[in-house]
């Protein structure tokens, strides 16, 4: 028994001797190996530039005129004489009213105006006989006073009668319902055989679409802040009138033809506090159809002599947003140092297909920063030793899009 304790317990020592030896070795590998070497990044050396910028907002497109299509008389459609959603031009023929009633109603007031003018005649015969003979004494003033009361009645009735004519060959025309504009009508609202009348609603809509109107809001906040830049002398616009527009499409794509800014409005919506704006954009192909929404860009805007970073190179953290920028560490070595920055409105520059995002910055950095660009994934703690590269130098990590957000207004 004490001999199998004896042997248990020599192997228990035997067992700690090898794992303190593992231990040990472990320990002096690690005190060998030396610190993480110097990681490749790429900097980009800041440099103070125009940029353009452009203001995006949600913006919805309208006919330039909208108008119902209304009778101006009451009747039956006899005829349509359109296809619903098509194109139509200045003084077509829309719809066909019955105009049998009307045209009886002419008739009439022909007869009328044929007998009005018969009495003026005859009145004036009589005024053309008595006149001499009043003036010899044949006849009495008074009768000569009467025979031209009559004449002057006739006048007016011959006036009311061709008033009357007037009016019925309006009812006559008014029978045919023209397209006062051109544009693109909507369907039929009533059909043939329906008894409609002025105030019984439209019967069709007709829209001018080229150009169209893009209607937007622009917050109080934006508003306040462009001004406050404007005055500042950090950023440059042209006059309302010069300002141009181009759209973006639910699914992405640029709409190819740029609009102009033509309306803002003195006051702020009681409702929203937004400054309704709008802008006339040509269609002359008819893309473009009322009630789409759409991103608006107004463009025209300089950032004078700005410094602007990927916002790739934009990191976040607890205490806001920062860059890493190239320092220099003992004996010379270049470290990833953290500058705390603040960001104003990003920009993009490129073309449609290799378009890159910059933040302009605020403050925090100056003319000369040399700011980490690409392979900031590798910079795990501030003071870490770097090796920067020329960004452009060839890519250390996948070039990730940053969310096409603005920063929140300080």
């Amino acid at each position: 028994m004490s001999q199998s304790l004896y042997r248990l317990m020599g192997l228990g020592l035997l067992v700690l001797g090898l794992l303190a030896g593992c231990s040990q070795g472990e320990s002096q590998t690690a005190a060998g190996g030396g610190q993480m070497p110097p990681q490749a990044v790429q900097v980009l050396e800041l440099q103070p530039r125009d940029l353009p910028i452009g203001f995006e907002y949600v913006g919805r497109l309208e006919a330039s005129r909208e108008i119902e299509i209304r009778p101006r008389i009451t009747g039956l459609i006899e005829e349509r004489l359109f296809d619903e959603g098509g194109e139509v031009i200045a003084g077509q023929t829309l719809f066909r009213l019955d105009a049998a009633p009307f045209v009886a109603r002419k008739r009439a007031a022909e007869a009328a105006l044929a007998e009005a003018r018969a009495r003026l005649a005859q009145t004036q015969r009589d005024v053309k006989r008595l006149t001499p003979l009043a003036r010899d004494q044949a006849v009495s003033q008074q009768s000569l006073d009467d025979a031209l009361s009559a004449r002057d009645l006739a006048r007016a009735a011959v006036a009311v009668a061709e008033a009357q004519l007037l009016q019925a060959q309006l009812e006559l025309d008014y029978t045919n319902v023209t397209a006062p504009i051109a544009g693109r009508i909507g369907r039929a609202l009533q059909v043939e055989g329906a008894l409609v009348s002025p105030t019984s609603g439209p019967l069709a809509y007709l829209a001018q679409i080229d150009p169209l109107y893009v209607r937007f809001s622009i917050s109080e906040n934006d508003k306040l802040a462009i001004e406050r830049q404007l005055a500042e002398g950090s950023l440059q616009m042209p006059p309302d009138e010069l300002r141009h527009i181009s759209i973006r499409m639910a699914d992405g794509s640029t709409y190819p033809l740029s609009g102009r800014v033509d309306f803002t409005d003195y006051r702020s919506d009681p409702q929203t506090g937004a400054f309704a704006t709008r802008a006339t954009l040509p269609n002359p192909d008819a893309k473009l159809r009322p009630g789409q929404f759409v991103r608006v860009t107004v463009e025209g805007g300089i950032l004078p002599q700005a410094l602007a970073v990927p916002q790739r190179a934009v990191q976040e953290d607890a205490n806001g947003k920062f860059v890493y920028v190239v320092g220099q560490g003992e004996q010379g070595a270049a470290i990833a140092l953290s500058k705390p920055v603040e960001v104003g409105q990003w920009v993009e520059q490129g073309t449609a297909e290799n378009k890159q995002r910059l933040w302009v910055i605020r403050s925090g950095l100056a003319a000369g920063d040399r700011v980490v660009v690409d392979g900031t994934a590798r910079i795990f703690y501030p003071g870490m030793a770097i090796d920067p590269q020329p960004a452009g130098a060839g890519s250390t990590e996948p070039d990730a899009a940053a969310p096409a957000t603005e920063p929140e207004e300080s």
